[in-house]
């Protein structure tokens, strides 16, 4: 049985090479690279131990984030579907282009790329305004820097951030529309949506949301913020597997603790500590895109440095800005200072190293 399931992904991964279907042929490399040990190491970023390559990590990575769109599908809807359907086909088109233009197969990046579009997205988000985000997400985040692997920003953060600078009323995540009913049964109810604010915008107004509905959910905010410990499964799950490496996560989560109490006597009335974990994009953004290989630091010391660095930032922004959610900010602006984090560890290793001679 296992055979004939190799032989027939094989074989169907060997047809979608070329022709019209080929940017369905990474979906086959990376079921295949699941299913069975990869037989060839990869070339570039990211390097995974254990066997796992670039594709491994790719499927591992939508295994993940599977239940978290399963439950916001139920809760929002088809427009999540829909959204995630947007961002393949956009993304299969934009990054064959520049295949093409490269005589290069299409990355299977794309894969999780597009699933971050929609994870990091209000479902109110009207659909020309995000897809031009994964247009420019991806051709400005990724492409430019010659693809997958060569990136120094992540491209979903890079197309949400453009077009919050565009629109920022329509992307904006302290209101979202939580349709009655579920699904499609609202229809004919005579009731079409009931709105409500997300935690943080809430306490900004004076009110508190109530912690099972900050760590279990539904809750508001965008598509991938509905559920916290569904998110902290996901993550779990990619420590487990060792796609993601903990440290960073870790150095986020306590310079995130270490600075709201830090900084509890300033700015006003003072954020109750699990609003500040659960509240937001922290844990989405710590589990899913801070500990992205790619664009994050390679050094073991690096990655403490840079978690503690995002997690500072993201308490500061909160406290001293106006913006209601700052993890994109803080992700983007420690991408920037990667190769700065990176040049400093080895600066400090190599005094060690004297210091010990």
């Amino acid at each position: 049985m296992i055979k004939l399931l190799r032989k027939a992904i094989d074989g169907l991964s060997e047809r979608t090479k070329t022709g019209p279907l080929q940017f369905i042929h990474p979906v086959f490399e990376a079921v295949d690279a699941a299913l069975f040990d990869p037989d060839y190491a990869a070339a570039q970023a990211p390097f995974i131990r254990d066997a796992l390559n670039a594709k491994r990590y790719v499927f591992s990575v939508v295994i993940a984030a599977m239940p978290i769109l399963a439950l916001s599908t139920w809760f929002y809807g088809y427009k999540v579907p829909l959204m995630l359907f947007l961002a393949y086909g956009l993304g299969a088109l934009v990054e064959g282009i520049f295949a093409w233009s490269r005589k290069e197969t299409i990355s299977e990046g794309f894969l999780v790329t597009g699933i971050l579009f929609v994870l990091i997205f209000p479902v109110t988000t009207p659909l020309w305004i995000f897809s031009i985000a994964v247009v420019f997400g991806i051709i400005f985040g990724k492409e430019v820097y010659g693809g997958v692997g060569n990136n120094i920003f992540n491209p979903a953060l890079v197309g949400r951030l453009f077009v919050f600078i565009s629109w920022p009323a329509a992307v904006s995540p302290p209101e979202y529309l939580k349709p009655a009913g579920r699904l499609l049964s609202y229809v004919g109810t005579g009731v079409d949506a009931i709105t409500t604010a997300s935690p943080l915008a809430l306490f900004k107004t004076g009110n508190i949301a109530d912690f099972h509905t900050l760590f279990v959910g539904p809750r508001a905010g965008c598509i991938g913020e509905i559920s916290s410990v569904l998110i902290i499964a996901g993550g779990l799950y990619l420590i487990a597997v060792r796609v993601v490496n903990w440290r960073t996560i870790f150095a986020l989560f306590t310079a995130v603790a270490a600075a709201h109490f830090a900084l509890a006597g300033f700015a006003g009335k003072m954020m109750p500590l699990s609003l500040e974990f659960f509240g937001g994009g922290l844990l989405l953004g710590a589990f899913f895109m801070a500990s992205d290989p790619v664009t994050g630091p390679s050094s073991k010391m690096s990655k403490y440095i840079y978690g503690a660095f995002i997690g500072a930032c993201v308490v500061i922004f909160r406290r001293f800005t106006p913006l209601v959610e700052s993890v994109m900010f803080s992700i983007l602006l420690a991408n920037a200072v990667v190769p700065l984090i990176d040049a400093g560890s080895r600066h400090f290793r190599k005094l060690k190293e004297k210091t010990y001679v």
